[in-house]
């Protein structure tokens, strides 16, 4: 199964953001310098994680983004990257059940516990 680039980027920079030093912003060049990723998508895909308030992003030269949500699951990026699961389109009721696990088994998965 291959996955969508934002949604592994998201999950990367979560994990790198979880591990930096907590409630400090870190730039976007840092972060993108460290995970080998181009600073331009990451701030696509950072925008969409703030969108969702699981990052908060701060412009300027002291700017950069720290996660200012107190939990992150698998599915909260997915949601903040992909979209919600009920994407169908028209609506499969044969898909309803694989959709609702596949939901369910990504909002378990914590990747970030502020503590």
């Amino acid at each position: 199964m291959k996955l969508n680039q934002d949604f592994v980027m998201a999950v990367e920079t979560v994990l790198y953001l979880g591990k930096s030093r907590r409630g400090e912003y870190v730039q976007a060049g840092d972060i993108a310098k460290s995970l080998k990723f181009s600073v331009g998508y990451l701030q696509k895909v950072m925008q969409n994680l703030s969108r969702r308030s699981i990052v908060e992003c701060k412009r300027g030269r002291v700017g950069g983004a720290k996660i200012v949500a107190k939990v992150v699951t698998l599915r909260d990026v997915w949601e903040a990257t992909s979209g919600r699961l009920d994407f169908a389109d028209p609506p499969l009721a044969v898909m309803d059940k694989p959709l609702k696990t596949f939901a369910d088994a990504l909002g378990k998965v914590v990747i970030y516990r502020k503590k």
